[in-house]
């Protein structure tokens, strides 16, 4: 039995079809990359957070999600949801990574280019200062009543 080109002709379309089909990927997502902090504790790292990592538009702490820390408006904190990681990207400035360990707070920081740290932390509390020029982020953790409480502050000083 001998087949013509025609009838062929739909199968294969639906071949080419099916086999390109398969790659709706939006391009950010495509072209996203991913970072782990490699830092000692209170060490800055020039590794800037992935493009993933920056916060929603808005700027408002309900619109991120759990880890993405948006920068608070000037001279104000706002309270930061616990990410189930530990893992914290604070704005542009850098990424926080908490855990607990024999009922105390230990934490891993690295800042983006430009950004210094300033790491102050005591068993059940920790402050992280990102510092830009004559700007400052504030990031706070204290366990109260064993839980986290978290906060981001954006000092206008």
């Amino acid at each position: 039995m001998r087949l013509s080109p025609a009838a062929l002709l739909p199968v294969l379309a639906l071949s080419v079809l099916v086999a390109c089909g398969g790659d709706d990927e939006p391009e950010s997502a495509a072209a996203s990359t991913s970072s782990s902090p490699t830092s000692e504790e209170s060490s800055p790292s020039s590794a800037p957070p992935s493009a993933s990592d920056s916060p929603d538009a808005s700027g408002s702490p309900g619109a991120a999600s759990p880890g993405q820390v948006p920068r608070p408006q000037p001279g104000s904190c706002e309270p930061v949801a616990e990410s189930a990681d530990g893992r914290y990207v604070v704005a542009d400035a850098g990424e926080i990574t908490l855990r607990m360990e024999d009922g105390a707070l230990r934490l891993n920081v690295s800042s983006s280019n430009g950004w210094s740290t300033s790491v102050h932390s005591e068993n059940s509390e920790a402050d992280v200062e990102f510092r830009q020029g004559d700007d400052e982020l504030d990031f706070e953790a204290e366990l109260e009543d064993g839980r986290l409480v978290l906060r981001i502050c954006d000092d206008d000083d």
